[in-house]
């Protein structure tokens, strides 16, 4: 199935078609996730990002967010994603269910042109089609 959605800030969530996109809240409160630093490998110290996540069937689709975000976020129901109209939004990610990186996403504000798809050597196995 196909599902799609805008995320605007860090929860408001517009024009969702479909239900395999489901915005998770932390277990601890609040709107945002603090999520260890994907693109970061080794340092001394563990630094945070505030994300907002969501459920993808057995999956997880983290958005580095800040109340200025704005991202269309397209799913083909097979791990795939689109992304357009991105303001306020540098990184994405995709995890296991146990935050396992098995992908992530750098969009224009850093790479300075097209979106890359980054997938580490280390990363975890790609889910087959849902």
């Amino acid at each position: 199935m196909a599902d799609s959605l805008v995320l605007t800030g860090v929860k408001d969530i517009k024009k969702h078609t479909g239900n395999e996109m489901i915005r998770l809240n932390p277990k601890r409160g609040g709107d945002t996730h603090q999520i260890k630093r994907w693109w970061i490998a080794g340092g001394n110290g563990t630094v945070y990002t505030t994300c907002t996540v969501f459920k993808v069937n057995d999956c997880r689709l983290v958005i580095e967010s800040t109340p200025e975000s704005n991202i269309t976020i397209k799913h083909d129901g097979s791990y795939n994603f689109a992304f357009y109209g991105v303001n306020g939004v540098r990184r994405a990610a995709l995890f296991t269910s146990t935050f396992e990186l098995i992908e992530h996403y750098v969009f224009a504000a850093i790479s300075g042109g097209k979106m890359m798809t980054v997938t580490p050597s280390n990363g975890a196995v790609r889910p087959s089609a849902a």
